[in-house]
């Protein structure tokens, strides 16, 4: 049994395919905030596509809940425990370097004395409720690390009770994470007039969607998804999701129904094209998964993810190209690449280094 065990610990974890989806949900986070200034030129079932391209921050949600929650379950199951310290200078070593570089770059060079910045709330990972608190968002710099915050509240807890609560009840855990951010979103709704800020980034009235991908982890981890199905199945979900995103308003939370459920309709079909994307082993999907430039630009997602409003903002400055929508859009997205590519080439690539030495699972 010890043998059988620790041959399973010296596998590495791998998902083919999950750098591609995490390049596709931080480019569509990138088109949005670059795209959103022209908003007026295009026609109405445009317009409401490139509204709702916001969603893809559900999708890293649901991606995060699902590895993370995947690798506390085989360290659980390998090794009887889960390392909490290894876990959280893994975590330190993955977000820190890069979340507070965008702090200091914040700080120094974009924000100007009339902002009123509560800095020490991004500090400690409280900035998605100091905007909540406002009613409103902050400099473009800082406006993407509300989920990040989100994120470092579900790191907080999640472990320990991954480790606590048996295998065979983790899914109770799931489920009713997903029912209180249900009940939550219910109750604020009912009880607040102006909502909207609350419903978007508030950690209970997002937490669910990790909770999703731990449920499809739990899944995965007690019976191996795997499938051969054609890829005709997924690029219905993939056309059937850009047909919803034109015509649903996917930010609009002013009734108990929209503000609840209607986020779901979203989710289903997320859920989907992860499920269908990286647990389909049809061959014909491999040149997708396995192209280099696309896992590369999975790997400095999180870089695309974080500098794109920095960039976009910037850009914004130069008087020289306003007009130039194209020209503006080329340059967003050029600077945007080359900025995650050299910081993680230069400056995050030392820390992942020190991350792979407090790895319990290896992964690859």
């Amino acid at each position: 049994m010890f043998g059988k065990k620790y041959c399973e610990m010296k596998k590495r974890v791998y998902f083919n395919g999950l750098n591609a989806l995490r390049f596709f949900a931080a480019f569509a986070v990138l088109i949005f905030h670059s795209s959103q200034w022209y908003h007026y030129k295009f026609d109405t079932s445009f317009k409401m596509f490139l509204h709702n391209l916001p969603i893809a921050v559900d999708f890293f949600f649901i991606l995060s809940g699902f590895l993370i929650i995947y690798l506390l379950l085989v360290e659980k199951s390998t090794t009887g425990t889960i390392n909490m310290k290894n876990f959280y200078l893994r975590r330190v070593l993955r977000i820190f370097p890069l979340y507070y570089l965008i702090i200091l770059i914040s700080f120094f060079f974009i924000a100007k004395v009339g902002d009123n910045i509560d800095w020490s709330k991004f500090l400690y990972f409280w900035g998605n409720f100091w905007m909540i608190g406002k009613n409103s968002w902050t400099i473009a710099s800082l406006n993407p690390l509300w989920s990040i915050n989100i994120e470092e509240h579900f790191y907080l807890f999640i472990p320990a009770l991954v480790l606590l609560i048996p295998i065979k009840y983790l899914k109770y855990l799931f489920i009713s994470i997903i029912l209180l951010s249900f009940g939550f979103r219910v109750y604020k709704t009912i009880n607040m007039g102006d909502n909207w800020m609350t419903i978007y980034m508030h950690t209970l009235s997002v937490i669910d969607m990790m909770a999703i991908g731990g449920l499809l982890a739990l899944y995965h981890f007690k019976n191996k998804i795997r499938f051969n199905i054609p890829v005709f199945s997924l690029v219905i979900i993939v056309v059937s999701l850009f047909i919803l995103m034109s015509l649903v308003d996917s930010k609009d939370f002013s009734t108990v129904y929209l503000a609840s459920i209607k986020k779901y309709l979203f989710a289903i079909p997320l859920l989907l094209i992860l499920i269908l994307f990286v647990f389909n082993e049809n061959p014909a999907l491999d040149k997708i998964k396995n192209n280099k430039i696309l896992n590369y630009l999975g790997k400095i997602s999180f870089g695309i993810y974080l500098y794109n409003a920095l960039i976009i903002d910037l850009l914004d400055r130069c008087s020289c190209l306003h007009g130039c929508y194209f020209i503006k859009l080329f340059l967003d997205i050029s600077f945007t690449l080359i900025m995650a590519s050299l910081s993680y080439e230069i400056y995050e690539k030392q820390f992942l280094k020190l991350k792979n030495k407090f790895q319990i699972v290896k992964t690859k």
